[in-house]
């Protein structure tokens, strides 16, 4: 009996390993060596292994299309030859590797590497609750299993920490709506769909596709409505029954730096951009330096050692409930319209407060 064998068969573990029934061993002669299709289902194989899902001999035979004894086969040579550490959890009916595996020499990662990728991974944390961040986080797993061999978070889990965006409530039809998008963007290919706007009643559109963009863990299109005949914004989350039209558009690329090089957000408007001035207290002069609110900030210092912020601007709804966040830290300055719509704000706020 070989060393896998025994090992499933005699060996008592916190979790039971064991092969499903029916699955039987067959030794692999020396001369036996994997083709190149057999070689890229077994990169498949552990990748697929490595998102923690414990797929099985059906999830691999739907996958590769391929009958179940070459997939068993396929299992064999990575125990054998490969000396994978591979087994089948009955309890979860399905494969895990019980250490770190790699097909290829794994990249000599030093820990200032590790932490990036573990930055990179908590950034997408937040966003595993929808269908898009779901599958990039397991295509980000897969990914650093192949090329380093592990999958160890511990480590960083107990000594490091990000506190970042709260997390995305899922939204449904979003992975094959970005699909479709990218595709007909790509294509320049008109897209015809349902639009559930916030209050309002579903209406049809259709519209010439530019750019999608993530902000704060939500997807949005830009794109021309061509009844309006105008760019408008929508939110991946309220498009519906979502379809290609054997339309075609001529229009030259959105750049992203131009599109919001006038805008605090995502908002943006057919408007001249005014400018925005706001002083800041010397208490928050320090904070509003450390970070770069928006390529086109402009900062001086005051007097009192506080710093004034300069943007223009074509819509006030993001900055809005950035300014207010600043409390009694921050002043608008500029314009007049933005200062009364502070001002009102912070009337309301009081008013509220003062009726509980």
């Amino acid at each position: 009996m070989s060393q896998p064998a025994a090992r499933m068969q005699g060996e008592t573990m916190k979790t039971q390993r064991h092969r499903p029934a029916g699955e039987k061993r067959k030794k692999l002669g020396h001369s036996q060596i994997a083709t190149r299709p057999q070689m890229e289902r077994l990169f498949r194989i552990v990748a697929e292994v490595q998102k923690g899902e414990y797929p099985n001999c059906a999830t691999f035979q739907k996958l590769f299309e391929m009958n179940r004894r070459t997939i068993l086969r396929d299992i064999e040579f990575l125990r054998d030859r490969l000396k994978a550490p591979l087994e089948y959890d009955a309890s979860r009916n399905g494969y895990h590797l019980i250490g770190d595996f790699h097909l290829m020499p794994p990249l000599d990662l030093k820990d200032e590497d590790f932490l990036t990728l573990y930055f990179l991974q908590q950034c997408l944390a937040p966003y595993e609750e929808t269908e898009i961040g779901n599958h990039m986080k397991k295509s980000f797993k897969r990914m650093f299993g192949l090329l380093t061999g592990t999958q160890a978070w511990k480590k960083w889990d107990e000594a490091v920490a990000f506190r970042g965006e709260p997390k995305t409530v899922a939204a449904g039809e979003e992975l094959k709506t970005f699909e479709v998008l990218f595709s007909a963007i790509n294509a320049k290919q008109v897209v015809r769909f349902e639009y559930h706007g916030r209050g309002k009643e579903a209406s049809k559109r259709e519209v010439e596709p530019s750019l999608v963009v993530m902000n704060k863990g939500r997807w949005y299109l830009y794109g021309v409505d061509r009844k309006a005949k105008a760019m408008r914004t929508f939110a991946l989350g309220r498009i519906k029954k979502i379809s290609t039209v054997a339309k075609n558009f001529v229009r030259d690329p959105l750049a992203p730096e131009e599109l919001f090089q006038h805008s605090f957000g995502i908002v943006v408007e057919d408007k001249e951009p005014v400018e925005v001035v706001i002083d800041f207290t010397p208490q928050a002069a320090d904070l509003i330096r450390e970070s770069v609110w928006h390529p086109n900030q402009k900062l001086e210092p005051l007097m009192d050692g506080g710093v004034r912020f300069r943007l223009r601007l074509t819509s006030f709804y993001e900055i809005k409930p950035w300014i207010l966040s600043w409390s009694h830290y921050a002043r608008v300055v500029e314009p007049p319209e933005l200062v009364a719509e502070i001002r009102a704000a912070i009337t309301a706020a009081e008013a509220y407060y003062k009726a509980t």
